[in-house]
């Protein structure tokens, strides 16, 4: 009987995984378009294998983890369950690193709370840093420029301008996306808003300050 129910379970799992896939096969709609210059691709579908390459290759130096999770994020682009990881939580002041080659992305001056499951930042830490690409079905991705590990999406639905320091507002990196909802083209209204880069949590790693 014990045997007959683990029989049962991986079927349910690999159905699962199945529908998942399906799922990201289809095609979705956005609003948010690249400014000039910026990447635009089609789908690659070269990224099958790689989590298999990665776990089974022991003299493979192009990841810092071997999270099963985070190499399916990093190197799949897959999307974590929203509410799950705990950096959605997390209020201390420090750094959010790669998971992947330990590259400072983001710093928790720029985090958010954009109430979507996902840990949120308005800005990156520094210029080029992360790279933004048009995926196939409009989004835009958004990746670790050095290691190009994947790390999430980019919206344009962050935090108004009038709700945030003003020093903070004048640090934001030249490399960052002009995406922002704007309110009558003017990007220096306080009610306009900044990017929303919704990042997978297993994608990072939180370095507090001391």
């Amino acid at each position: 009987r014990a045997l007959l129910t683990g029989l049962l379970l991986c079927a349910a799992m690999h159905g699962e995984c199945s529908a998942f896939a399906a799922c990201r096969s289809s095609p979705r709609q956005s609003s948010i378009s690249l400014a000039e210059g910026q990447n635009e691709s089609e789908p690659d579908i070269t990224k099958t294998n790689e989590l298999d390459d990665l776990t089974n290759n022991a003299d493979n130096a192009g990841s810092g983890t071997w999270n099963p999770l985070s190499l399916a994020l990093l190197r799949l682009g897959f999307t974590e369950p929203a509410w799950t990881s705990p950096l959605n939580y997390q209020k201390a002041t420090g750094t959010y690193k790669c998971a992947s080659c330990g590259t400072s992305l983001f710093s928790s001056s720029g985090k958010f709370d954009s109430g979507s499951g996902w840990p949120s930042f308005w800005k990156t830490i520094s210029s080029d840093r992360v790279e933004l690409k048009k995926e196939w079905d409009g989004r835009i991705e958004c990746r670790c420029q050095k290691c190009k590990g994947h790390l999430g999406h980019v919206f344009p639905d962050g935090p108004q301008r009038g709700s945030l320091d003003a020093m903070e507002l004048a640090s934001v990196p030249e490399t960052d996306p002009q995406i922002g909802y704007k309110v009558q083209n003017d990007v220096n209204s306080s009610f306009s808003r900044m990017p929303r880069y919704c990042v997978n949590g297993a994608a990072l790693k939180f370095e507090k300050e001391s």
